[in-house]
């Protein structure tokens, strides 16, 4: 079975295509095949930290969705081009250029097209998680992506705007029964320490929290500059997000029965 996940958050500049970028690697790392699909497409930038050229994405999300392409010539293996030692990762990015930017805009996508793009990535390449990569708020096509996924993974930063913010899109999603989970990024380290944090927090915005990642400087002086846990496996974030793939593994595993009692 495909589960389909989809990373987004309330507010922009919380870490959602570095998230996406390193969970799917770990992913990979152990034993997964995975896609990565960019959906903020007003600001596509996923292929920036996987280091993936105009010339290597000589198609995208755009022309497929447009008919111009079939899935597979958009689809990018990227196992061999990162060296990954296990599992598989693609990537499927969105279009740079400001024409398409904007007829996407306009005319959105259909209701199926997420559960269409996880069943055909399924069906062609035995894929086991599907990524979204979403651009932030609790716009239309932001909504069609978490309402279509299986599950969904809300960033947050500690501050009260975010929190709040992920309040009210939790409360949004349980009222159409969808699974949600919550993490924290970016949390300054005195904080951090808290064993108590996933709790508290957990209580304020009434979803749980999986996860804590602590602001690293050394994640933001790499610039995207490729993804930073090939570059530092032995870095802490690292290992919290190695620890944060392997617990969603077991979340989705767990939820099992409920996925599929909410796709039928």
């Amino acid at each position: 079975m495909v589960t389909s996940l989809v990373i987004h958050s309330y507010r922009g500049g919380t870490g959602k295509s570095t998230t996406t970028a390193n969970l799917s690697v770990l992913l990979a790392a152990l034993g997964k095949n995975v896609a990565t699909i960019d959906m903020d497409i007003t600001s596509p930038g996923l292929h920036v930290i996987y280091n993936v050229s105009s010339q290597i994405m000589k198609y995208t999300l755009n022309d497929y969705i447009y008919g111009k392409c079939a899935i597979e010539d958009a689809v990018i293996d990227l196992t061999q081009y990162l060296k990954l030692p296990r599992g598989k990762l693609y990537f499927l990015g969105s279009s740079m250029r400001p024409e398409d930017i904007v007829k996407v805009i306009r005319e959105g996508y259909s209701e199926g097209f997420f559960r269409h793009i996880a069943k055909s990535l399924k069906e062609i390449y035995d894929m086991e998680y599907v990524i979204f990569d979403t651009h932030p708020g609790l716009n239309e096509d932001t909504l069609l992506a978490v309402m279509s996924s299986d599950v969904s993974l809300l960033l947050s930063r500690m501050d009260k705007q975010d929190l709040y913010g992920s309040y009210i899109t939790t409360q949004i999603l349980k009222k159409f029964g969808r699974i949600s989970y919550v993490i924290l990024n970016m949390v300054p380290p005195h904080l951090a320490d808290n064993v108590d944090l996933p709790s508290e927090v957990s209580g304020i915005i009434d979803a749980t929290v999986i996860g804590v990642l602590p602001f690293y400087e050394e994640v933001l002086a790499h610039r995207s500059k490729g993804v930073f846990c090939i570059h530092h496996p032995k870095h802490p974030y690292s290992s919290k997000m190695l620890a944060l793939a392997k617990k969603l593994i077991e979340l989705t595993t767990t939820e099992r029965a409920t996925i599929d009692l909410i796709r039928r």
